[in-house]
Order: structure tokens, then C-alpha cells, then sequence
């Protein structure tokens, strides 16, 4: 269980406290490296677990779990401190709270559910990982970018959207499906 790839995933969640420290503190150039750190990791894991074939159950859901945590612990602090604003973060939660309900209710009513993120999915991970770099790296004086924020903000919340809509639909029409050909 405790392999190479999980032990990274392990020490990524270490760094959700680190990053909340550290933007508590303003040290945003440092939340910055953390969080790329952290994303970084991410990626060499997955890396090794496939490459060296380590894949694990316990992998598979603590990967996704650190990503989130990370990620979420960004947007939350950066929305408290007044970076990003409170309408943003709220429908990336919904949209999040969507899927994981969504999740559990087709478990519970059709049976097994095996959700493979799809490229629009892929796409608003992106751009939520690529908005939260920039309004670091804008928090950090690194980049001025004050300007094109809104502009990024509501192209963020659209894919959250959109996504979101996408899961709903696809989901809804595998809940419908199944629950016919129970029926019949």
C-alpha cells in the first residue's frame, strides 16, 4: 500500500497545511511554490505509478483527494483574503458539490459508478489550476494582471459550468438507461 507514487500523494497532503500557513501570512511568492510543488508532484506520481505499474486502490482515491485539498484550500484562503471573489468560489463548490452527489446518488439508486473525467472536466481542472497560478503569482507582485482577472474569473466559472452541465447530462442519461433497461 505504502508504495513510491502514495507516499508522494501522502506528503502532498502535507503541503495543504503549509500553503494555508503561508497564505494566512501574505507569503504568497512561497504559497506560489508550494502550490506548483504540489502540482508537480502530482504529476510524478501518476508518472510512477504507471510507468513502474504501482497502481493501487488506495493511490486512486487518495491522489484525487490531495488534488482537491490542495486546490481547495488555495481557492478558500485566496477567497477569504479578497483575491478571488466570493460568487467564483461558490459555483466551483456547487459545481463540485454536483458531481459528488450526483455521484453518490446514482450509486445508490443504479448501482456501481465509475466516472472517467471527461475532456471538458480536464479542461475547467486546467483552467481552475491555471487561475489559481496566476492569482498567486498577481498576489506575489510577480505579474501584474489586475486587468484580465474578471476576464479569467468568468471564463473559469463558465467551464465550471459547462462541465458540470456535461456531467449532469452524461450521468443522467446512464441513470436513465440503466433504470429502463431494469424496467424491461
Amino acid at each position: 500500500m505504502l508504495n513510491v507514487p502514495n507516499t508522494i500523494s501522502l506528503l502532498r497532503l502535507l503541503l495543504v497545511p503549509a500553503v494555508i500557513y503561508l497564505l494566512a501570512q501574505s507569503a504568497y511568492a512561497y504559497a506560489l511554490a508550494v502550490f506548483l510543488l504540489a502540482s508537480v508532484s502530482d504529476g510524478i506520481d501518476g508518472w510512477i505509478a504507471r510507468h513502474y505499474d504501482l497502481r493501487t486502490r488506495f493511490g486512486a482515491m487518495m491522489d484525487p483527494v490531495a488534488d482537491k485539498l490542495i486546490i481547495l484550500a488555495c481557492l478558500l484562503m485566496l477567497t477569504w483574503l479578497g483575491w478571488i471573489p466570493l460568487w467564483l468560489t461558490l459555483s466551483l463548490l456547487v459545481r463540485d458539490m454536483v458531481i459528488v452527489f450526483g455521484a453518490i446518488a446514482y450509486r445508490r439508486v443504479v448501482g456501481h459508478v465509475d466516472i472517467t473525467p471527461t475532456m471538458l472536466g480536464k479542461t475547467h481542472i486546467f483552467m481552475e489550476f491555471g487561475m489559481l497560478c496566476v492569482v498567486l503569482a498577481h498576489a506575489a507582485a510577480i505579474i501584474a494582471v489586475a486587468n484580465w482577472l474578471p476576464y479569467l474569473f468568468v471564463l473559469v466559472c463558465s467551464t465550471a459550468v459547462l462541465s458540470g452541465g456535461q456531467y449532469i447530462w452524461i450521468w443522467g442519461r446512464k441513470a436513465a438507461d440503466s433504470l429502463a433497461g431494469k424496467a424491461h
